[in-house]
């Protein structure tokens, strides 16, 4: 039993002695012919451009076995992928090329009929329609399972109406709080002050510590917007602040909206 190695497009072009060959492969790409004869023989015959001539002709690389040929010859068989060729089992005639196409042609279960594969064979549009209903056709059968459609993004509350402030505050890092002596939970820092706002009307400035809101501890950073939400409501409440380690009072006056 012998093997037929083919690359795409590829076809034998003489029948080989099977009697005396194990492997038999043409490479149309490559321009190579490879036999593995019974006894171990590899002949490789390539077309390579003559030196003289600078025309191309076939060139025969052979030994005894394909030990003997990667020494002999390592570069024609590093060239050719010998090693690779060379593990066939089974030869395939011409004569049984018709049957294999036919049989190729038709198709695996689950999967269509193969279309014809020589885009020279009549109508080059033709061809090129048969090809594209082809992938067409393989897309739907091996594609897996469809992706979940996405999730929507949850959209943001709405932000409550009604008097705003105009900053956005941080808790006090640890390291600024060692430096100001201040207890854990001490406080909130702002972060961000609104052009036009209450707060910069009130005189707040970036990094200002906010110590106490309307007279009332201010501990952390959701209890000092809760907190803020019911002094709007007032005309005028106070702020304690330390700007630059130094503790300052400022009075904030909300007004309309």
């Amino acid at each position: 039993m012998m093997a037929l190695m083919l690359a795409a497009g590829a076809w034998l072009q003489e029948k080989p002695d099977l009697e005396k060959t194990r492997l038999y492969v043409w490479d149309s790409a490559k321009g190579m012919t490879l036999k593995v004869l019974q006894d171990g023989a590899v002949e490789l015959t390539v077309s390579e451009e003559d030196p003289e001539t600078g025309k191309k002709a076939p060139r025969t690389y052979s030994a005894p076995s394909l030990e003997e040929f990667r020494r002999k010859h390592p570069e024609a068989a590093r060239n050719y992928e010998v090693d690779r060729y060379a593990g066939g089992r089974r030869t395939v005639v011409p004569d049984d090329l018709d049957r294999l196409f036919r049989d190729f042609r038709r198709g695996i279960p689950e999967m269509p009929p193969i279309p014809r594969l020589d885009p020279f064979e009549g109508d080059l549009e033709k061809w090129m329609e048969e090809q594209r209903r082809y992938m067409d056709e393989l897309r739907k059968r091996f594609r897996g399972p469809a992706e979940p459609a996405p999730v929507p993004p949850v959209p943001p509350a709405p932000a409550p109406s009604g008097p705003e402030f105009g900053i956005r505050v941080e808790p006090v890092e640890e390291t600024l709080r060692d430096q100001l002596s201040l207890k854990e939970g001490e406080g909130v820092m702002v972060a961000e002050v609104k052009p036009g706002s209450t707060a910069e009307k009130a005189g707040l400035r970036k990094h200002d510590i906010i110590l106490r809101l309307d007279g009332k501890p201010v501990g952390d950073t959701w209890g000092f917007r809760k907190d803020v939400l019911k002094a709007l409501e007032k005309e005028e409440f106070g702020l304690e602040i330390l700007r630059g380690g130094k503790p300052e009072t400022l009075k904030a006056r909300p007004g309309s909206r």
